[in-house]
């Protein structure tokens, strides 16, 4: 116990030695946490965006007037035989007129100005898929069975219907999201090692003769390469610190605006009923990459 807290107290002296490289390091660790949470945060808010979606209806199916109940159940047990397709369900003219009559005030309105007129609605079957990235396939699969020429058009390549369109843009925005998150991450990751391998490469360099002399007088490699690993973990937790306390008031202060104006209510929900443990993962993560670096820079540097 009293060596470790002598190793310990060794490696947090080392880490005040070289104020510049220190301050250096811990900055581009805060730097580096930062954009890794920020874009954790990114990728799950879109990834629960693309779930609301999937969980309303992801395809329609609008069906001939002219069409037969035995057509259309044919249809419908083709549709819930394709790859993807989880549920079909009938929806009738009549059901629809009163879905349309419940939705709204206008809603209601146009309701009754359709019944006058004969109601023009057509019947149709909604599609529910495993995967929304699927969708296009499957209406050009489902489009392509000898059953499907009942169908008049869906709501997939219907111009009227911007659901095509939000699917996509969602789906774009969630892959850019995922590769400049990812390539952001890992240039600064990347960056925040090799600052703190050239920290302790110079802390290992201006301490070489003290190193010397604990090899001569029967030191542990452990006593020797243990100082270096703390400090290298200690760049972590004031990096993770400095993150921390940044992540705490901008979270209040664009909490609001991502509920208000990206209906992100659900993602800031959830980060902010597991606060303490994004807090523990960030603190984890940094002592890790911190750690690491000195440990590669102990590997290359410090022969025992």
């Amino acid at each position: 116990m009293i060596t470790f807290w002598r190793v310990f107290k060794s490696g947090f002296r080392n880490t005040f030695r070289h104020a510049w490289l220190s301050t250096a390091a811990t900055a581009i660790m805060a730097v580096t946490l930062l954009i890794m949470t920020f874009f954790a945060f990114s990728i799950y808010f879109v990834q629960s965006q693309l779930k609301e979606v999937q969980q309303k209806i992801d395809l329609t199916l609008f069906i001939s007037d002219d069409a037969k109940d035995e057509e259309i159940k044919a249809l419908q047990a083709k549709v819930l035989t394709t790859s993807g397709v989880t549920t079909v369900e009938f929806v009738s003219k009549l059901d629809a007129l009163k879905r349309l009559e419940n939705s709204s005030k206008e809603g209601s309105k146009l309701a009754k100005s359709a019944s006058e007129i004969g109601n023009p609605l057509p019947a149709s079957l909604e599609v529910k898929l495993a995967v929304i990235d699927d969708i296009g396939a499957i209406n050009k699969t489902i489009r392509g069975y000898p059953e499907g020429a009942i169908i008049t058009e869906t709501s997939y390549d219907s111009s009227d219907d911007n659901r095509k369109g939000v699917i996509e843009n969602i789906i774009r925005i969630s892959n850019a999201v995922t590769r400049v998150g990812g390539v952001l991450s890992a240039v600064f990751l990347i960056i925040a090692l090799l600052i703190i391998f050239n920290t302790v490469r110079m802390a290992i360099y201006t301490r070489r003769e003290e190193i010397e002399i604990m090899k001569l007088v029967g030191a542990t490699k452990w006593f020797v390469r243990g100082p270096f690993i703390i400090e290298g973990s200690m760049y972590g937790v004031f990096g993770a610190t400095i993150a921390v306390m940044a992540l705490v008031p901008l979270s209040r202060v664009i909490n609001q605006f991502l509920v208000e104006k990206l209906n992100a209510g659900a993602t800031v929900g959830y980060f902010s009923s597991n606060f303490m443990l994004i807090f523990l993962a960030i603190y984890g993560l940094g002592i890790i990459i911190g750690a690491l670096s000195s440990w590669l820079a102990i590997s290359r540097h410090l022969k025992l």
